[in-house]
């Protein structure tokens, strides 16, 4: 179920293997300020994929019964952590593809994931509405929490780890403390709460939803700061970058948005059209690159100044429904 491909040297060399392997393999000069990142995709088809800096596809294997739905990395790279719609959770070893661990987590469809920054705790959530907490180490289960009357979208833990946000189908945004207690609850928006990230001082906590818009919440009170409505009918998905000073959104309509954040306000930097939507996005480490995935099973690396085009490598064989970059 699993393969694994020899690293090539050089960008020429993998377009050419990507040729005579007879998938697609598009790329452009990459400039020296915006890098390539390692990254992992999981699709429609059940796989997960890894690709190395050049863009060469290293690993491929079957992870679920059905479409992966989510995916990140161990903070020390050497692991993958994949859900899917088959209710289970499962950690994968990068060096070899082995299986190390299968955890049946939710009574449907595992539909988000988030690691805390220690990576002590990883939290799950379902489209049964619940979030669990599990320690990835073991796959023992550390709680359990009734946390939505519908599917859990977006989970996100806060930057010191003591918080972690959760937004669902039922337009509803919470915030739960460390020990599993209710820190807040606000109905949100009008729509499905899409995405939720934090400021990197922890200090607001940044959503997105079906209703089109971004909305900045102040902690501690979780009153709201501001709140930007974009063009678009519906956001798909919201990243934040690892420094905390970005903000990448998706609109159902293949249009992707890259927002500067200060402070507790968000003001719009560059935006490009697709001609298929985007289901998932992730950042480079330097903040330098965004990755996307969607329906056309590509991925795309772009400049976050200007969304030009550095690299685009044909994926899954079915529409990319998670991405995760690597911590290296």
């Amino acid at each position: 179920m699993f393969r694994k491909r020899p690293r090539a040297p050089g960008l020429t060399d993998v377009a050419a293997q990507c040729c005579l392997a007879a998938f697609a393999c598009l790329a452009t000069a990459i400039p020296s300020s915006a890098q390539v990142p390692p990254v992992a995709t999981g699709g429609t088809d059940r796989t997960v994929k890894v690709f190395g800096a050049s863009g060469m596809e290293t690993q491929s294997f079957i992870a679920h019964e059905g479409p992966v739905t989510a995916l990140l990395f161990t903070p020390d790279g050497r692991r993958i952590i994949s859900a899917g719609e088959d209710k289970t959770v499962k950690i994968w070893n990068v060096d070899d593809g082995s299986l190390e661990n299968s955890i049946d987590a939710h009574e449907g469809a595992v539909t988000a994931l988030s690691l805390s920054p220690d990576g002590k705790v990883l939290a799950s959530g379902g489209a049964d509405g619940r979030i669990k907490w599990w320690a990835p180490a073991t796959g023992k289960l550390l709680r359990t929490i009734m946390a939505h009357a519908r599917p859990v979208r977006s989970l996100a833990w806060s930057p010191d780890g003591k918080l972690l946000a959760s937004g669902g189908e039922d337009r509803v945004i919470q915030v739960w403390r460390a020990d599993g207690s209710q820190a807040a609850s606000v109905v949100g928006h009008d729509e499905a709460v899409t995405g939720v990230a934090w400021t990197a001082d922890g200090k607001a906590l940044i959503s997105g939803a079906a209703d089109g818009y971004v909305k900045v919440w102040t902690v501690g009170d979780f009153g709201l700061a501001s709140r930007h409505k974009t063009p678009d009918k519906s956001l798909s998905t919201l990243v934040s970058s690892v420094d905390g000073q970005m903000l990448a959104t998706a609109g159902a309509d293949g249009r992707i948005r890259i927002w500067t954040i200060t402070g507790s306000s968000i003001s719009e930097l560059v935006s490009r059209i697709l001609d298929r939507r985007v289901h998932c996005m992730a950042w480079s480490r330097d903040g330098k690159v965004l990755v996307t995935g969607g329906a056309d099973r590509s991925l795309r690396f772009w400049n976050s100044q200007d969304l030009s085009v550095v690299m685009r490598v044909s994926a899954n064989e079915g529409t990319v429904t998670a991405v995760a970059v690597t911590p290296e």
